[in-house]
């Protein structure tokens, strides 16, 4: 509004213009709060994901070792096996 079309309003348009206007505000100051309310549960959510997915990455390295050491161990048990089983026959031959 211009000031020249300010100055053929009488007081009480005025006031009336006014009051319009701070209602108008504050409608806009409630949804400006509001979004930004959605907005920090957004930023919440994002943070829970990332935590999630490094969560995830964690596991799975923990996986890949334990997969890694199970394939070890029994590489450990059947060379153990066959050394056993090697004695075990020579054993017999010489009997």
């Amino acid at each position: 509004m211009r000031s020249k079309d300010c100055r053929s309003y009488s007081r009480r348009e005025l006031i009336e213009v006014i009051y319009e206007l701070e209602k108008r505000m504050e409608k806009l100051e409630r949804r400006l709060s509001k979004a930004k309310r959605k907005l920090n549960e957004r930023s919440i959510c994002m943070q829970n994901v990332g935590s999630l997915a490094e969560a995830a990455a964690m596991i799975s390295g923990l996986f890949q070792a334990a997969d890694e050491t199970a394939q070890l161990y029994l590489k450990t048990v059947r060379a153990q096996t066959q050394e056993a089983c090697g004695i075990m026959g020579s054993l017999e031959e010489g009997a």
